[in-house]
């Protein structure tokens, strides 16, 4: 596979330009924080994406420093998912596999761009990937594969609280032959359990230790007291094709097809659509009933891909699909300076002149070395984060915006007055900040108060410093507001929920 190290080397400096390119987003600012609060697991996420935090923050300060794992992570998943396919289905789909996964952008930004938990999970998927397509039975029958595979699947789990449908959806495909369920009989596959539930421990062990509080975050999120929207469903279907790129959208729900005839990849089709389709399912339905994240479906998308390349690949005659191949070309040519456009308008507003004031929601993004400035613009504002004990934020995603722009040198604390306070519930010190001052921002909305009236008992004293125009290209994108609060009175409540800063002080 002579034309792989030329995909996989293209992808990477395709990737590396995007990620030194693009702004740090709102979840990226709010993970940063994962890596210096090193834990078991956290509040929304297990521990997978705090050790990608953690590496990034050894390898430098800088967002592109952070985004570094993640820029790595996905060759090797790459690599090994090219691997499994090529087990599966030959050379040829391994090579269509890999530049699909190259080009996909939904795939390639949040596996392998940003600071998220899908890098970890795409790659720990991978890994599941090339173990299956050795394994043909998939049941461990000897020691060593009950610890492989239960190694793997404890990694999977780290990932993501989505890898629990992946998980179910192997166990399925195991208890849906009974030929496979024979296999159960042997000691093997409980042994390979106690591997995953081993190292899938940490996830265990911290929600033990904090009430559940993960679980229940997540089982929250379906709320029964709304209707059901039917025409969620397939907007969520268009968005996701928006975003897998069409062409490339198109491929992936074709490859989900019976295919006709039987030979020997006949077993692996049947698994891998068992690993995708109920994640489809489950994510549809329920955007009906809540908002479904554009990344929730990235694992679905990532573990089609080998389908989509033996689908491609096993086309017997291309000249009779002359759609296929000039959108195949067509996507391959257009789809990576489209994407570095757009990395470029949302960093530096390239095309802002001509677009609809407010059209684009990007100007909410703010670049360390940009904001930096302009908060030097203001030397009250600037001299008061120096001297800050605290620094908070109005939204648990924006603290991290200025603590990547303050610098390494920067000793405050930060953490989030909202009642939506996430992981920064946890990660204040036992006496809540009591006794604490320092300074509190957010973004500046007319006619509001930085600080609901309700919050006020909390906060001490509190001392307007005014705000900020952050401008991006030299035009103004957004204001933040700032105001000195303290000493705190009281111990911050650790109290997750709706009630958390809006109950009377004691």
């Amino acid at each position: 596979m002579t034309s792989l190290p030329l995909v996989l080397g293209a992808g990477l400096v395709l990737r590396l330009a995007l990620a030194a390119i693009l702004p740090p987003g709102y979840d990226e600012a709010y993970y940063n924080f994962y890596g210096r609060q090193l834990d078991l697991s956290y509040f929304d996420h297990p521990a997978a994406v705090g050790l990608w935090a953690w590496a990034g923050q050894r390898l430098g300060e800088s967002i592109f420093a952070l985004r570094l794992p993640s820029v790595l992570s996905y060759t090797v998943a790459l690599v090994l998912l090219a691997g499994a396919t090529q087990r599966w289905f030959g050379r040829r789909a391994a090579l269509v596999s890999a530049i699909l996964g190259s080009l996909c952008p939904v795939l390639l930004l949040c596996g392998g761009v940003l600071l998220l938990p899908d890098s970890p999970l795409l790659l720990a998927l991978a890994a599941l990937l090339w173990w299956l397509s050795r394994h043909p039975k998939v049941i461990p029958t000897t020691a060593a594969e009950a610890v492989g595979l239960g190694f793997i699947l404890g990694l999977v789990t780290l990932g993501k609280y989505h890898s629990f449908l992946v998980l179910l959806s192997l166990l399925g495909w195991c208890l849906a032959s009974p030929q496979r369920q024979a296999l159960y009989r042997s000691p093997w596959p409980a042994f390979g359990g106690l591997v995953w539930l081993t190292v899938s421990a940490p996830l265990w062990l911290w929600n033990m230790s904090h009430g559940w509080v993960s679980f229940l975050f997540q089982g929250g999120r379906i709320d029964a007291g709304v209707t059901y929207s039917l025409a969620s469903p397939p907007l969520l279907l268009l968005s996701q094709l928006v975003l897998l790129f069409p062409t490339l959208g198109v491929v992936l729900l074709l490859a989900l097809l019976p295919r006709s005839g039987q030979d020997e990849a006949v077993a692996p089709r049947q698994l891998l659509r068992w690993l995708v389709l109920p994640q489809l399912v489950v994510f549809v339905a329920l955007s009906g009933r809540m908002h479904v994240l554009a990344s929730w479906l990235v694992p679905a998308w990532w573990l089609l891909l080998p389908l989509a390349g033996d689908w491609l690949a096993g086309l017997k005659r291309p000249s009779r699909w002359p759609w296929l191949v000039a959108g195949g070309w067509g996507t391959a040519v257009v789809l990576p300076p489209l994407l570095l456009i757009l990395a470029l308008q949302v960093r530096w507003g390239i095309v802002d002149r001509w677009l609809p004031a407010g059209l684009d929601t990007s100007t909410q993004l703010m670049p360390p070395d940009s904001l930096r400035r302009d908060l030097r613009r203001n030397p009250g504002v600037w001299k008061a984060l120096q001297q800050a004990q605290l620094i908070a934020g109005t939204r648990y995603d924006l603290p991290g915006f200025l603590s990547l722009a303050l610098g390494p040198g920067h000793n405050a604390r930060f953490t989030t007055f909202n009642p939506d306070a996430r992981g920064f519930a946890w990660w204040q010190p036992a006496g809540g900040f009591k006794g604490t001052t320092g300074v509190i921002f957010g973004l500046e909305e007319p006619g509001k108060p930085l600080v609901p009236a309700s919050w006020v008992p909390w906060m001490g004293t509190l001392e307007s410093l005014g705000s900020v125009e952050i401008l991006r290209a030299g035009r103004p994108a957004l204001r933040l507001a700032f105001s000195r609060f303290g000493p705190l009175p009281h111990p911050l409540p650790r109290v997750y929920g709706p009630s958390a800063l809006t109950t009377s002080s004691p």
